[in-house]
């Protein structure tokens, strides 16, 4: 990834995003994410929240708290050094559904497009999708959560190549690890958590466009059967967050 990408991503972030992904976007998030060729982060808010008091604190990251009133998720997708990069870019944009969402804008920069995709309501954006595709690169940025639109600017500092990638790393490292059984499941799952000195308070299900679906209290023991309630067959994010203020999310797959 360039640092061409910060200067083009803060062009484009004058207006709007994206709010609900579909079906073919979210499958083809999941057919990548694994690809060791792939850096992927799927940060909710209370694990942003807890990402911004590491290491990354020393940069914009609080800053961009301040602008985003409401952050329901962050998912990223990216991958340098790579040699399908427009490849890809030119199969996601085929994904997104121009029926529905308002494409902010489009821009061309050598051999680099971009494109952004968005939805808002009451003067305030709800999503984003950013969409960056080059020969050797590709990123592919979604968000959902409560953004004044004149504070759009401000959220620029996000979408630096490097910033990203260091983002999704120090995610990875402030998470907190947890067992989640059976998986797949029809929404009863055993949740084992066993950190000395800190009981699970809170466990919330996810839906894949960051929004909340049912969230539980916890008896504050290692292991506990929770039951999530019916619900669609689909994936789903698990989110754990201790009495301390820990979090850890784990995707999963409910079927009927």
């Amino acid at each position: 990834m360039k640092k061409r990408f910060l200067l083009l991503s803060a062009l484009l972030l004058t207006s709007m995003f994206l709010h609900a992904q579909t079906e073919a976007l979210n499958s083809f998030v999941e057919q990548h994410k694994n690809d060791p060729a792939f850096s992927f982060a799927f940060i909710s808010k209370e694990l942003f929240d807890v990402t911004i008091k590491t290491d990354v604190s020393e940069k914009d990251w609080k800053k961009v708290r301040q602008v985003v009133k409401n952050i329901g998720s962050l998912r990223i997708l990216a991958a340098d050094s790579i040699t399908n990069g427009v490849a890809l870019y030119k199969e996601v944009y085929e994904l997104i559904p121009t029926d529905e969402f308002s494409e902010l804008l489009s821009v061309r920069d050598g051999k680099t497009s971009v494109r952004i995709w968005v939805k808002d309501e009451a003067d305030a954006v709800t999503d984003l999708i950013l969409l960056v595709g080059a020969p050797e690169d590709f990123v592919l940025i979604s968000f959902s959560g409560n953004i004044e639109l004149g504070d759009i600017a401000s959220l620029a500092a996000i979408l630096d190549s490097d910033e990203v990638d260091d983002l999704i790393q120090t995610s990875k490292k402030a998470e907190i690890d947890f067992k989640v059984s059976p998986n797949p499941s029809n929404g009863d799952f055993n949740i084992r958590y066993q950190e000395t000195g800190d009981a699970p308070a809170t466990l919330m299900l996810i839906d894949q466009n960051g929004r909340p679906v049912s969230t539980l209290h916890l008896s504050g023991q290692p292991e506990e059967k929770v039951r999530m309630g019916q619900l669609p067959a689909g994936l789903y994010w698990l989110q754990l967050q201790t009495q301390k203020g820990k979090v850890g999310v784990k995707q999963v797959q409910i079927v009927q």
